[in-house]
């Protein structure tokens, strides 16, 4: 190693040293550990509003989905219904063509 990397290692390990006497003395004061409860409060505090915003939009998704599923319904049941209508009509028509052409040949 050369002298310079030797100096930078040093102002390392005494930063390194520095941040953990702070850390160490404001964990182990009254100040730190009234920090560390607040933060800690904090944090249950954050946790749970981020827990009701999730489950007011998996509640809001799921009645959209819902939502969507139930207006799929009504249209299938109207697509269906119009179905059966034109299928009805047509045979009819068929079936009044085909005794048009019988009445024409008797």
């Amino acid at each position: 190693m050369t002298n310079s990397e030797n100096n930078h290692s040093g102002w390392i390990f005494l930063a390194g040293l520095t941040t953990g006497a702070a850390v160490g003395y404001l964990i182990n004061s009254d100040r730190g550990r009234q920090l560390c409860s607040e933060a800690a409060n904090k944090a249950a505090e954050l946790t749970d509003e981020a827990r009701n915003i999730a489950q007011d939009k998996y509640s809001n998704a799921a009645s959209t989905v819902t939502s969507i599923i139930e207006k799929g319904k009504v249209y299938a049941a109207e697509v269906s219904s119009k179905l059966l209508e034109i299928a009805s009509h047509a045979a009819q028509n068929g079936v009044q063509k085909v005794e048009d052409e019988h009445a024409i040949e008797a």
